[in-house]
């Protein structure tokens, strides 16, 4: 029951028209979808040091989420406390479980990030039409005026995350295992 509300809220923020909200209320958007995205992802045991770990959630490069991101800190994923961070190194980011990644086809610190975490649990997310091709598991992209999202599915199997059908299903795009 919790899954298909979860899908509801994914599917209705989905169809919020993209030219009808400014910079700030699109990456608060974000930002839920974000936090969501975490519902329909499975993490293998033993991505977390403790029962009582937190739930940590990281941004490289500009943050462009402004306090919208911050705001997840009031919440918990599955008891744990989220956290927001900024790893300077892909070595610290290694901690992530969701990491998104500003602007990472023109940075060449999302090449050294992508070969350090490509067989570690973290969820790497960014915007972008192309963004999945260059290794990040989630992209956001604007399709018919709405903020939607496209998978790489082979970047997920590789950082160990199942990723549920439901978030498949409603994703406008697949990369990697399955293509359609």
């Amino acid at each position: 029951m919790l899954k298909i509300s979860l899908l509801a809220i994914l599917s209705f923020h989905a169809g919020v028209r993209a030219q009808s909200i400014d910079g700030v209320q699109e990456y608060r958007l974000k930002a839920a979808f974000i936090y969501n995205f975490s519902q329909f992802i499975e993490w293998p045991a033993g991505s977390f040091a403790s029962p009582d770990s937190p739930f940590p959630i990281c941004v490289v490069g500009d943050d462009p989420f402004g306090d919208a991101l911050l705001a997840l800190q009031k919440r918990s994923y599955q008891g744990r406390r989220i956290v927001i961070s900024y790893p300077k190194t892909a070595a610290e980011a290694r901690s992530c479980r969701i990491l998104y990644v500003d602007n990472p086809l023109k940075t060449a610190q999302w090449r050294e990030f992508d070969k350090v975490l490509s067989d570690v649990p973290v969820l790497t997310v960014s915007s972008g039409e192309d963004v999945v091709s260059s290794g990040i598991c989630i992209g956001f992209v604007p399709r018919e005026g709405k903020i939607r999202w496209t998978l790489n599915l082979g970047a997920a199997r590789r950082a160990q995350l199942k990723i549920s059908a439901k978030l498949i299903e409603i994703a406008v795009a697949i990369v990697g295992e399955t293509t359609r």
